[in-house]
């Protein structure tokens, strides 16, 4: 039979004391899925559960970073905090149940971390300025005009703060961090872990001439370079129960001057192997060289690390798996029969077909890679992973995901004094998301008195229970108080952006207006304005199908779509004809992922939007109104006022809720 060709590809293999179904690994291709606090988000599990459904023996969950300060990007997944546990052991879960071994990368971002002082081995003033020039331009280049002085900007500010290598006491803190990040992946279920020492990160830049310049300590020698990446290997398996297999993703070509070449690559697998090294996963080129014409010459061609990966295969014990445009399982089944690698990686091959598995043996076309790098500039450009083959829905359906994630689910709760814990009380049941991420109690003193006296306490004991009652942590709530010394409003910005909260609940007060500023003054938060209105239950949501409109339909469906006692309502004001709406509507719970239809009134409007809208949630008895700041650029917004502006100021004591 013809399905019998593909059944070496089936075969099923023994890696660090662990049974691999078949030779097939789901790589580790970085999302940008995470909360900005590092946590893990729904539409994460969701990719990876799917990805593992798909039928690889393993799935690799890519570059989880060991430190804050270790991150690539404000969505990228951490693992330097017990509280991170829980998430990721559903993500173990998920892709456990789907059918495939479950792998947590472990990273450290070094000088291209998302941080002010990024970490590296020696000075940046060390490099080769020539080639770094070189190699910015062709990153950029490959970006959208309108973007790229943002991003060269970034860099150089990045690069200006690295004027000095790490010290002996950071570089041990490291080491421990690496160490900690494994010991909690093993807790969170995970069947193993992988480090990442490939792509110019952190082990890279320690193991290369080109990024450690040092002399001495952990730089010179070849294997003075490789000390620290040992350290942290043997730190890593000291760290995780006996026997628990550690892989490593291994760069076998820098392409860069001085970098690692082959040579010295297999230097370092031998290492690697004498340490008990479960696997080792070959990869190539680093963000200084990726984008190099020259490269791009040599990396477009299908299964261009065959010869390298057939080498390494040659000098170590440890299984290699390989990657780098293995494009079909045709080109998978013959680098197996040529014992050139012993399992097929698929990273950007099941990125752009998700059927790529399924269609073995099956003579069906499998849909190639593109190699336009498009999945690594939305990355880079901090959209969220997504291929340009897939159907346009699915595009759209990650980026209204990925927008929602960016702003957040910190909690910051606001209170100037007993009556707004009244409030806050009164609301809290009904706006608490399913899952609250530790949030925050902020309360506002006055200059040399206690406003809250007891009343401080009362609502601690309370939210305790509230939590308790939920299944959730009762000690997940923070409380911050502070004394104010000027502007209340310019106090909570100053926590907004301490503390990367996303979401921040007000209680109104008529007569203080410093409230309201808060809701104009942040962007790209979800701002809560909470009154006393009797039928806070009663929830209007106003929409005109725009980004903003989507991205506050989301809001709903995150923290008020299916609450026991709550009615939604939403309201159409169409400004032009009606022939697309229905369309359009089934378009965006298609995104949504709704299940029934929405209680929508569609209604012509005269003009006046926003006097519109305050006589329907009047006449409706709404106690409760859901919107996105429509969009007018600000110098508009500030010139004429928006339709959410205008219905703020008309609205007496409902609970406005703002997703901008």
């Amino acid at each position: 039979m013809a399905a019998d060709r593909f059944d070496r590809l089936r075969e099923p293999l023994s890696l660090g004391g662990l049974n691999l179904k078949n030779r097939l690994v789901a790589l580790p291709l970085f999302t940008g899925y995470a909360h900005p606090s590092g946590r893990v988000s729904r539409l994460q599990i969701d990719h990876y559960a799917r990805l593992a459904r798909s039928g690889p023996a393993m799935v690799v969950v890519g570059n989880v970073a060991v430190s804050e300060e270790g991150a690539a990007s404000r969505h990228n997944l951490r693992l330097d905090r017990d509280d991170l546990i829980s998430g990721l052991a559903e993500l173990a879960g998920a892709i456990k149940e789907a059918g495939a071994l479950a792998c947590l990368q472990l990273n450290h971002a070094g000088r291209l971390a998302m941080t002010r002082q990024p970490l590296l081995p020696s000075p940046y003033k060390a490099l080769k300025p020539a080639f770094e020039a070189a190699s910015l331009e062709a990153m950029m280049n490959a970006f959208p005009f309108e973007r790229r002085f943002g991003m060269t900007r970034r860099l150089m500010a990045q690069l200006a703060s690295s004027q000095q290598g790490m010290s002996p006491r950071k570089i041990q803190e490291v080491i421990s961090q690496f160490g900690l990040a494994a010991a909690r992946a093993a807790e969170a279920g995970f069947d193993l872990v992988e480090l990442h020492g490939a792509t110019g990160y952190l082990l890279t830049q320690f193991l290369s001439a080109y990024t450690n310049q040092n002399r001495e300590g952990f730089g010179g020698s070849f294997t003075a370079r490789a000390t620290f990446p040992l350290a942290v290997l043997a730190e890593v398996q000291r760290r995780l129960p006996p026997g628990f297999p550690v892989g490593f993703r291994i760069l076998l070509r820098e392409w860069v001057p001085e970098g690692i070449d082959l040579e010295e690559a297999i230097k370092w697998a031998r290492l690697l192997d004498r340490q008990g090294i479960a696997y080792l996963s070959a990869t190539a080129g680093t963000y200084n060289s990726l984008f190099l014409p020259r490269v791009r010459r040599l990396t477009i061609r299908p299964g261009y690390l065959r010869q390298d990966t057939a080498t390494l295969k040659k000098q170590v014990r440890a299984p290699v798996i390989i990657s780098g445009r293995v494009l079909n399982p045709d080109l998978a089944l013959e680098i197996l029969q040529a014992g050139e690698a012993d399992l097929i990686g698929l990273a950007r091959s099941v990125l752009a077909d998700p059927g790529w598995i399924g269609k073995i043996g099956r003579q069906e076309k499998v849909r190639a890679c593109l190699d336009c790098y498009g999945c690594l500039k939305r990355v880079a450009l901090d959209r969220g992973l997504a291929c340009v083959l897939w159907p346009h829905l699915d595009r759209e359906k990650v980026d209204l995901e990925h927008r929602f994630l960016s702003r957040g689910f910190q909690g910051l709760w606001v209170a100037a004094g007993p009556k707004d814990l009244e409030v806050l009380q009164a609301a809290l049941p009904r706006l608490l998301p399913r899952k609250p991420l530790h949030p925050t109690l902020l309360l506002l003193n006055n200059p040399g008195e206690d406003v809250f006296g007891p009343a401080r306490e009362e609502f601690l004991t309370w939210c305790r229970g509230l939590f308790q009652t939920r299944g959730l942590d009762g000690e997940a709530l923070t409380c911050l108080e502070r004394t104010l010394a000027g502007a209340p409003d310019r106090e909570v910005r100053e926590r907004v952006e301490e503390g990367d909260h996303g979401v921040i609940l007000i209680p109104r007060r008529r007569g203080e207006s410093w409230r309201e500023r808060v809701a104009y003054q942040l962007r790209s938060k979800v701002i809560g304005l909470i009154g006393s209105h009797p039928g806070q239950d009663r929830v209007l949501a106003p929409v005109d199908l725009s980004a903003s409109t989507l991205l506050m339909l989301k809001g709903v469906s995150h923290s008020l779509a299916g609450k026991p006692g709550l009615t939604i309502d939403y309201v159409h004001l169409l400004e032009g004809p009606a022939g697309e709406i229905k369309r359009r509507w089934e378009e965006a719970g298609r995104l949504l992922g709704w299940e029934e239809e929405p209680r929508l009134t569609l209604l012509p409007s005269r003009g006046n939007v926003a006097q519109e809208l305050l006589a329907i949630i009047a006449q409706g008895g709404y106690g409760t109104v859901v919107m996105g700041k429509r969009g007018r650029s600000r110098i508009k917004r500030w010139l004429l006022g928006s339709v959410s502006a205008g219905v703020l100021r008309g609205l007496k004591d409902q609970t406005l809720i703002l997703v901008d």
